[in-house]
């Protein structure tokens, strides 16, 4: 794994296998709190469902996260509960009412959500987005953190420090 400070707020780290992405989201898992709130996109196969298992893993979850695609929301419980969301089959800002997301981001819990651009709109303005791309070979992926909002400025400052010793 490979990591860069792009810019006063953008970091961006390059994954060598999907063991390195599962990794940066132990990592990551370390560091949420409740509230905290990540939108991840990428094509499908990306790795961003590889990311929230390490999440999982990294709260110390007794399960690891699938891909939530047919049923929306799933919930695990760890040392912080998550929501993971993939809202892939929706398209508009009606279809995610159902979903309570305003009532789930009340809880003492963090929240993911892949393919989130129709729930924009009906949460916090203060985010983290993630996005993946596919590197220079096959399980190469290029991931950057962009804030939106101090708390995710101070996530990516810890991330990068977290990162920093960890690598060669």
């Amino acid at each position: 794994m490979r990591v860069a400070k792009e810019d006063k707020d953008r970091i961006r780290i390059w994954s060598d296998s999907p063991a390195d992405t599962e990794e940066l989201g132990v990592i990551l898992g370390g560091i949420l709190q409740p509230r905290d709130l990540f939108f991840l996109s990428g094509e499908l196969g990306s790795g961003k469902t590889l990311l929230v298992r390490g999440i999982t893993a990294g709260l110390y979850s007794e399960e690891l996260a699938i891909s939530p695609t047919f049923a929306l929301v799933h919930r695990y419980a760890g040392e912080l509960p998550l929501y993971h969301l993939d809202l892939y089959r929706l398209s508009s800002p009606e279809e995610i009412e159902p979903l309570a997301l305003e009532e789930l981001l009340e809880e003492e819990a963090a929240m993911v959500i892949e393919w989130g651009e129709p729930a924009k709109e009906a949460l916090p303005a203060s985010y983290m987005q993630v996005e993946f791309f596919r590197g220079e070979d096959e399980n190469q992926r290029v991931i950057s953190f962009l804030p939106y909002g101090e708390r995710y400025r101070m996530i990516n400052h810890l991330l990068l420090i977290k990162l920093i010793t960890l690598l060669p």
